[in-house]
């Protein structure tokens, strides 16, 4: 399976956790919205606790729709994409004269698969059960404020600002827009202090569960070909300590020795596109040579400049997905300031934001010779006009 195949694995489940997410940064500018242009503070106090309460009841329901999609989305996971990663490996039954299990007689494999598929429905309902924000206090430091509370603090503190004249509505809205698409909604683990976009928590349950049943896969291969084994595959833009294993052959005990499978950093790790397929030594031929995979490691770790910096592929790389989320961010301002109905020429000076980040972010994807990832800008799911021509960017920044 490629890198690029990987990372489709999860895109659907991430479409319910982006949607989720905007519906509950939506419902809190909505709602600033209906109070701050009351000319009596009182009104707030009157409907705090009811509306507080209308708030949660819908974010069960919204929370409710996430989990049915993200559900239907692990059975298909666990089964259409483990069915096809299963039958990757028939040629290599047929070259080597062994016949392959039909994948729904596999009985082992069916039972691993299952129990994946259950672990990683948990894992999803944890997720959700444990959502919140990050906020930052007066010396700097983060901390976690779950959902209640964030919408508590959030909207007390906005109608406090309105509607003591301390701010106008413009400045409480772009703040509190700004205070939340920085943070994002996160799965918060109250006993560890750890935090995660509930984007990224949600990828990293579904991308565990496939690793195992696709590690479980190869090794039960390789056991029926009656070998210990197997060629990591190659990736452009491998991180650093991945570089010297990839593309080579290694038994089983090197695999988790050198590789580092099991690891949260090594083979099959955290954001690790290499996999491991049976080897036949004698029999099987290597994808790449030792010289080969030394000259495209090389030139991978040539720096290119650009604005006076140089990035390695991998750190080109990293570069490009900072940009991708900065983007992201520009994208949900611009739609929480449309909701929350910010003043047109504030959300036109956002807009030219976007529209620089996107050239700079094709200009640079040009210049380190990378392919350009859109469907990781566009993965909220977000709808309407974000960008705007290039006329109309020249007049705004020579303003």
């Amino acid at each position: 399976m490629t890198q690029g195949q990987l990372e489709g694995i999860p895109e659907g489940i991430q479409k319910a956790i982006s949607d989720l997410e905007i519906r509950i940064m939506d419902d809190i500018v909505r709602r600033i919205k209906l109070n701050g242009f009351s000319t009596a503070s009182a009104d707030w106090q009157i409907t705090r606790l009811q509306q507080l309460g209308m708030s949660e009841a819908e974010i069960k329901e919204w929370i409710r729709m996430a989990l049915n999609v993200s559900e239907k989305e692990i059975d298909r996971i666990f089964s259409d994409e483990v069915y096809k990663e299963y039958m990757t490996h028939e040629r290599a039954y047929k070259v080597n004269g062994f016949e392959q299990i039909p994948f729904e007689q596999n009985k082992e494999l069916q039972s691993t698969i299952e129990a994946v598929r259950q672990q990683t429905d948990d894992t999803f309902r944890n997720i959700t059960n444990s959502l919140g924000f990050v906020k930052q206090d007066t010396a700097g430091r983060l901390y976690p404020v779950s959902l209640t509370e964030y919408y508590r603090i959030t909207l007390d503190e906005a109608m406090l600002d309105i509607h003591s004249g301390a701010f106008d509505y413009q400045t409480v809205l772009m703040r509190v827009i700004n205070d939340m698409t920085k943070s994002g909604v996160r799965q918060i683990n109250y006993k560890s202090g750890r935090h995660d976009r509930i984007d990224v928590a949600a990828r990293r349950a579904v991308m565990t569960g496939f690793r195992q049943v696709q590690g479980k896969i190869n090794e039960q291969v390789a056991a029926d070909l009656g070998t210990d084994s197997y060629e990591v595959t190659y990736h452009v833009g491998a991180r650093p300590s991945h570089q010297p294993w990839q593309g080579k052959v290694w038994t089983m005990k090197e695999l988790r020795e050198v590789c580092g499978l099991g690891t949260v950093t090594g083979l099959h790790g955290a954001n690790c596109y290499h996999d491991y397929r049976a080897f036949i030594p004698g029999v099987s031929t290597r994808t790449y040579t030792d010289e080969q995979l030394q000259e495209m490691v090389g030139k991978e770790n040539t720096k290119r400049t650009y604005n006076g910096k140089e990035y390695t592929t991998y750190e080109a790389l990293q570069q490009q997905r900072k940009m991708e989320r900065n983007m992201r961010k520009t994208r949900q301002d611009i739609h929480l300031m449309k909701e929350g109905g910010a003043e047109e020429e504030e959300i036109m000076l956002k807009k030219a934001r976007y529209h620089g980040q996107m050239q700079m972010y094709k200009d640079f994807s040009n210049k380190m010779k990378l392919p350009e990832q859109m469907d990781r800008i566009y993965q909220d799911g977000l709808k309407g006009r974000f960008d705007i021509s290039d006329k109309q960017y020249e007049k705004i920044i020579n303003q």
